[in-house]
């Protein structure tokens, strides 16, 4: 794979809307071992109040979901074994379809921060309402200084 094409790959990745329409992976392998994160979210998110012990266990996913983002993004960029992300000095190249799927993994492991990031804030209703409002006022207060 040449450089236009890894920074055609970390482009799309790093891309806001990366996540639009990506679903949260079933299952990610952190240190050699598959996590069912899919099944972690709905059942956490499923709770009403998200208790201090639940809590304690959602920073600590997100947490390693960060450091596992991160180890995916440096194999991208080719830092390889010097960013601790399980490569070995002997690693071949990143090939074009092992940049796509450790792609596609890094957008699903940020689809699944994303959704443990609002587990806190179930109505997304009244925040919406009041940004809108907060949005317009400013509008008006603008369009009143123009007269």
């Amino acid at each position: 794979m040449d450089e236009a094409e890894r920074e055609a790959i970390l482009d799309r990745v790093t891309s806001q809307s990366a996540t639009v329409g990506a679903s949260v992976p079933d299952e990610v392998t952190i240190d050699g071992t598959a996590v069912d994160l899919s099944e972690f979210i709905v059942e956490t998110r499923a709770v009403d109040t998200v208790p201090p012990e639940v809590e304690r266990k959602v920073s600590s996913v997100k947490s390693t979901l960060r450091a596992e983002r991160e180890r995916r993004m440096a194999r991208l960029r080719g830092e390889g074994a010097e960013t601790n992300a399980g490569d070995t000095p002997d690693d071949p190249p990143l090939d074009r379809e092992t940049a796509e799927r450790l792609a596609d993994e890094v957008v699903g492991i940020d689809r699944a921060l994303n959704a443990l990031e609002t587990i806190r804030h179930p109505d997304f209703a009244d925040a919406h309402r009041s940004a809108t409002l907060d949005g317009h006022e400013r509008w008006l207060a603008f369009v009143d200084e123009v007269r």
